[in-house]
């Protein structure tokens, strides 16, 4: 059975995103991804009903869940003392720039364990990363030696192969007493969700940096593996596109390989 519903988010800001540092490699969040983050975690009004928590194993999208979950991640270690948040090399970026390949799991471990103890010294912590200790690498070490590199499954030419994979595991891997959280990436998204009819050409994406959409998971006529947004979700992606966001995309050019542009006009997902 596919789980309830599904809530898919964009990661916060990246400092690839600024000034098309696209050479940077895993980058972190700027401050106002930080912002984003906190404006999330304010704002998201599932906190009291996700059971599961997924994220791209990138860092930035590992700091976007921490710090826009926290309240969620909260509760759920409260309830829980065995708690994990699943990193996900399937839900990985789709392209091969510098900023869309991973750390080894061992650096990013002492990233966020130094992050962490720099905020529980600061005088003004980000919330969240107390919950570092909870991530599960697992999936990425059984998934050596193609991560980090984009090599086998997770090379740019395989987004698509990958995507399916994502759709069938979310398919049968939850209850429908599950509610799932899924920390991922602007290109990526497009791939998993099918929909490339609001595909920006210009920013390289149509998802703004900690959009969330909700999709409930089905498999249609033909038995395939799709999602469908809700009618919530649509309502809320209206109003996020009519306040006061800064999305911090930027255009990437498309010679890369495995980097999509919308698929032609008499194919687009209607």
């Amino acid at each position: 059975m596919p789980p309830r519903l599904l809530h898919l988010v964009r990661h916060a800001q990246g400092h690839h995103n600024v000034n098309w540092q696209h050479y940077i490699r895993d980058p972190t969040l700027t401050d106002l991804g930080h912002s984003q983050c906190h404006r999330l975690a304010t704002t998201f009004p599932h906190h009291d009903s996700v059971t599961h928590v997924i994220c791209s194993p990138l860092k930035r999208t590992i700091q976007t869940t921490l710090e826009c979950f926290y309240p969620t991640i909260t509760r759920l270690a409260s309830e829980n003392k065995d708690f994990k948040i699943r990193t996900d090399p399937y839900f990985q970026e789709n392209g091969e720039w510098e900023c869309d390949l991973g750390s080894f799991v061992p650096e990013v471990q002492d990233f966020f364990s130094n992050f962490a103890e720099e905020q529980t010294s600061g005088g003004s912590a980000i919330r969240g990363y107390e919950h570092h200790a909870r991530l599960d690498f697992s999936p990425v070490e059984q998934s050596a030696p193609e991560w980090p590199e984009k090599i086998g499954i997770f090379a740019a030419k395989n987004v698509e192969k990958r995507g399916g994979y994502a759709r069938n595991y979310l398919f049968e891997s939850f209850t429908e007493d599950d509610e799932v959280v899924i920390v991922s990436h602007g290109g990526y998204l497009h791939v998993l969700t099918e929909d490339w009819d609001s595909y920006d050409e210009m920013k390289g994406t149509a998802w703004e940096n900690t959009e969330r959409r909700s999709f409930v998971v089905t498999r249609n006529n033909q038995g395939k593996v799709v999602l469908e947004e809700t009618q919530e979700s649509i309502k809320n992606r209206i109003g996020h596109l009519m306040g006061d966001t800064d999305a911090g995309t930027e255009r990437r050019e498309t010679e890369i390989v495995g980097h999509h542009t919308a698929p032609p006009a008499q194919t687009v997902k209607t």
